[in-house]
């Protein structure tokens, strides 16, 4: 328990992920079935020829039964504060990352794992890999049940296979089987060339509506595997701002600094918290399964110095405490995007077997005569809140190797001051984005 205490220090934020395994002087199933029919076809984001084989094609899924009565997603809650407070530490920027998108991407990546490289992941995602999959994948199933024109959150999962290194590398028929039931993946088999690069760029660009364009720049020498999860959300808001709501404001990022000129975006809304350390509302969209939640510290504490003491009993007690409460609101007008590599954040949390080659554990997921590691995990995210709603996607990218303030009198929360935002599903309190916004200029 008390290294658990540890782990659960660390923290939380929602994108569409990409997870990229980059394996060296490996190679792919072994008895690779490949077709000599390749398939073609154009993508609806510039004209890529897709050249891949479906190695999935007949792969049959079990069609797990999902469970219909989710409890809420306080396991994600508390990875989400641990990995916010771990990437706000020693950052002076925005920060915006995808919880969702991050659990998609490493519980597939939890498939392969065995021993204590699987306890170490779980651990920091606080959720056993049986447990999460069937979670992740009720989850996906509940999202394509509630679809609707106003308010869209997509999830797509792929797995794209290097065809040159089929003799140095075998997938385990049993990683595949369970990432095509729980996470509906599909397995492409190309070539790891600049060609194959556009292509698996193209599908990530496509299934993120265009926001992510690119998750991968180049594709190393000895790039075995991609496991790729792209998330998008597009909610319009259940009352949008109208002309005369948006007004010119000030934006102050810290002491010291200069104001920055803004568009505010002003409103009155009925859903408000507060605590003794902050206070905040939530605004929905018009699927009111979703909102933005915003939290905005108190005059006399920072934002560093908040999410320094946040922690995930604190969240869920702020989740908890929302009332119908009329509320005077501002939101500035904003458009950000964040790009981090996520492994020192992850072996801060825990995750430490899973780099290290003289202790990792990947045979549930592959054979190979030299260890399989995890060398680093892109992370990249982008947002766009206006008038009308917000649109956000998130992409993952994990690369494998092998070695050789105070209540006034009427409520108000006018975010003009460093402030921390979410898009979370309500119902079940998943977050599915969560953001640090210090400057709104600098995103400009």
């Amino acid at each position: 328990m008390h290294k658990k205490s540890l782990l659960r220090k660390l923290i939380m934020i929602s994108i569409s992920m990409v997870l990229f395994l980059n394996i060296s002087g490996c190679n792919i199933l072994g008895s690779s079935n490949k077709s000599d029919q390749e398939q073609t076809e154009n993508t609806s984001e510039g004209n890529v020829t897709d050249s891949a084989n479906d190695l999935m094609a007949n792969l049959k899924s079990e069609n797990p039964e999902p469970d219909q009565d989710l409890e809420k997603a306080e396991f994600m809650q508390q990875f989400s504060v641990e990995l916010l407070k771990t990437l706000a530490a020693d950052s002076d920027d925005n920060i915006l990352f995808s919880p969702l998108s991050i659990y998609y991407a490493l519980g597939m990546t939890q498939n392969a794992a065995s021993e204590d490289t699987v306890r170490q992941i779980s651990e920091i995602l606080h959720s056993e890999p049986d447990t999460l999959n069937r979670y992740l994948y009720s989850y996906r199933t509940l999202l394509d049940q509630e679809q609707d024109e106003n308010v869209k959150l997509n999830l797509a999962n792929s797995l794209w296979l290097n065809q040159a290194m089929q003799d140095q590398i075998q997938v385990q028929q049993k990683f595949l089987q369970t990432n095509a039931d729980y996470y509906g993946a599909e397995l492409r088999e190309i070539k790891f060339d600049d060609q194959g690069k556009d292509l698996i760029n193209s599908w990530v660009d496509q299934n993120t509506k265009g926001m992510i364009p690119e998750i991968i720049d180049q594709i190393p020498q000895d790039a075995f595997m991609y496991l790729v999860n792209a998330l998008a959300f597009e909610g319009k808001w259940q009352h949008k701002y109208e002309e005369e709501d948006i007004e010119e404001a000030f934006f102050y990022p810290a002491d010291n600094e200069q104001p920055e000129e803004i568009q505010m975006m002003y409103s009155t809304e009925n859903k408000y918290f507060e605590n003794e350390q902050a206070k905040g509302f939530l605004k929905n969209y018009k699927n009111p399964r979703y909102a933005f939640m915003a939290i905005l510290p108190d005059h006399d504490l920072s934002l560093e110095e908040y999410i320094a003491g946040l922690d995930s009993d604190s969240l869920g007690e702020l989740f908890d405490s929302v009332r119908e409460e009329e509320v005077e609101t501002g939101i500035p007008e904003f458009t950000t995007e964040f790009a981090t590599e996520l492994s020192d954040a992850l072996k801060s949390l825990g995750m430490n077997d899973a780099f290290d080659p003289a202790a990792s554990n990947f045979t549930d997921g592959f054979k190979s005569q030299n260890p399989v590691i995890i060398n680093r995990i892109l992370h990249k995210t982008y947002i766009e809140v206006d008038a009308e709603g917000t649109k956000a996607a998130a992409a993952t990218a994990v690369e494998f190797a092998t070695t050789m303030a105070p209540i006034d009198e009427v409520n108000k929360v006018i975010l003009d001051r460093p402030f921390i935002y979410l898009i979370i599903d309500q119902e079940l309190e998943v977050p599915i984005f969560v953001g640090k916004m210090l400057s709104i200029k600098s995103e400009e």
